[in-house]
């Protein structure tokens, strides 16, 4: 094992003034429960594998070894299986692939109080605005939707998922079901695709653009539109969280 990290160590030097891009912090699935961070120039001592065509296939390989880690060099496709016990180490150019471990959620969790929570009547006066720039934008889609019904349906489905009128009601979108939530939404960490749209329609139709989505995210203020593929145990029930960054569409 000494031998085999002592030869990686001088590929790596002999490649020096190749680098990898990596991005500090990216979340990278190899499988449902194996899920890995990028850490950018750092590796872990261990099995040396050659030949390695990718990240992925580097992960790969410690998750069937039961690794909790490995580091890839891309520049001379080189992987290794980190041992246990090995702690992280410089290398410029590396990319350390640790699994993400999963936290076991407290079924009653202790919530604290929010030390930024939003002033109640500043939070009011926001929302009143942002209706009526909603009744401005529905006024002026109006005005555009008399040239046909392809316009009219846009203005349906823009009705039939507006908030606050939908707040925890079903509706339609382009013919198909959702409920909507405003200012209520389901666990945000781990979207799977993120774009920009102007409304919850747009945001809806993306969703079910995806067949693997099961509910997306809608920004309250801004365009975001993250969709998620996570189950829901009652697409029904109210989400758990709430504050003024999301609105919720879920698949019905």
């Amino acid at each position: 094992m000494k031998a085999s990290v002592i030869y990686l160590v001088t590929a790596l030097l002999g490649a020096a003034n190749v680098s990898a891009q990596c991005v500090e912090g990216t979340r990278q699935e190899i499988s449902p429960d194996y899920i890995v961070v990028h850490k950018c120039d750092f590796y872990r001592k261990g099995t040396t594998h050659k030949k390695i065509a990718s990240e992925i296939e580097c992960a790969t390989l410690a998750k069937d070894a039961g690794a909790s880690a490995s580091s890839y060099h891309a520049a001379t496709k080189q992987c290794i299986v980190a041992a246990e016990g090995e702690t992280d180490k410089p290398y410029k150019g590396a990319t350390l692939l640790v699994k993400e471990e999963k936290k076991e959620e407290d079924p009653f969790p202790v919530e604290d109080e929010d030390p930024f929570a939003a002033d109640c009547d500043q939070a009011k006066e926001d929302c009143l605005k942002r209706e009526e720039q909603l009744k401005a934008d529905l006024a002026a889609t109006q005005a555009k939707a008399s040239s046909g019904e392809k316009d009219l349906a846009l203005l349906k489905d823009i009705q039939d998922s507006s908030c606050p009128k939908k707040h925890g009601q079903y509706g339609k979108v382009d013919g198909k079901d959702y409920v909507f939530w405003c200012v209520r939404y389901h666990n945000p960490e781990g979207y799977k695709e993120y774009t920009h749209v102007d409304t919850m329609a747009e945001c809806a139709k993306y969703c079910a653009s995806k067949s693997w989505c099961t509910y997306a995210l809608h920004g309250t203020f801004h365009r975001g539109c993250q969709l998620y593929d996570r189950k829901l145990s009652n697409v029904a029930g109210s989400p758990g969280h709430s504050d003024y960054q999301w609105n919720c569409i879920v698949k019905a």
